[in-house]
């Protein structure tokens, strides 16, 4: 269930940095981050922390299909407690921050960043703030 939809009509990449705090209701949650680009709200970035499996899947729905998993097993969020996310893009990665320590980076498959325009916020999780702010390169 979306929890959370903002509009950034001149791009959200790259340059910006967006913060989500708030915590998971349960100890079997996930939640989901997703970055969507136009036309056709294609997901340049779908960030997906497991609980039930302590994994991080990013992926990429593009052109109609979804690409290759990339599996990240260090899992530092807990069952609710707050956590914060920070998704900060250069023109290479998405560089994704928990709690202020980088977990990953994952590389740019949509190459038309500025496409990049919504921000999606899905599933089990109580969202205390969300930030879009220019970070600049």
């Amino acid at each position: 269930c979306l929890q959370f939809e903002a509009l950034h009509p001149e791009g959200i990449c790259p340059g910006w940095s967006i913060v989500v705090q708030g915590e998971t209701s349960s100890s079997s949650s996930m939640f989901e981050i997703n970055l969507l680009s136009d036309p056709g709200d294609q997901i340049a970035l779908h960030f997906n922390p497991r609980f039930s499996s302590s994994r991080i899947v990013c992926n990429s729905f593009l052109n109609s299909h979804w690409g290759q998993e990339e599996v990240n097993n260090t899992f530092p969020f807990k069952a609710k407690e707050p956590f914060q996310v920070e998704i900060y893009s250069d023109q290479d990665c998405f560089h994704i921050f928990i709690n202020e320590n980088k977990v990953l980076q994952y590389k740019h498959r949509q190459k038309n960043l500025s496409s990049i325009t919504k921000l999606q916020i899905l599933n089990d999780i109580d969202i205390s703030s969300v930030e879009i702010t220019k970070r600049g390169l």
